[in-house]
């Protein structure tokens, strides 16, 4: 049986390699072990409200939260790997979500 939103998620991923995503930019990613992964395409959002995981509260913060898809990095992140969109690098310090296709990483 296929798993049709895995099958929609690569079909996505594909139309967005032919016309681009006009919000995703282009990064270097380096794990802690092996080679970097260069062409990584990712999603930056700024000022993303962050709230502790495993808890329902009104405690929040702001940060910056990257997403990037899962076969394209090869794994999820771990704290201490970065993320290198032009002369800045960002180290990724929480996993926020990861639904097996993307991961949303809280980066500094």
């Amino acid at each position: 049986m296929t798993d049709l939103w895995a099958d929609n998620f690569r079909r996505l991923q594909a139309a967005f390699a032919l016309v681009g995503d006009p919000d995703a930019v282009t990064a270097t990613y380096t794990p802690s072990t092996g080679p970097a992964v260069t062409g990584v395409k990712i999603m930056i959002e700024k000022s993303a409200l962050l709230e502790p995981g495993g808890f329902i509260s009104s405690v929040s913060a702001q940060g910056i939260i990257i997403e990037a898809a899962l076969d394209n990095l090869g794994k999820e992140p771990d704290r201490g790997e970065t993320f290198t969109v032009g002369s800045t690098v960002y180290t990724v310090l929480a996993v926020q979500d990861n639904d097996g296709h993307t991961a949303r990483v809280h980066v500094k």
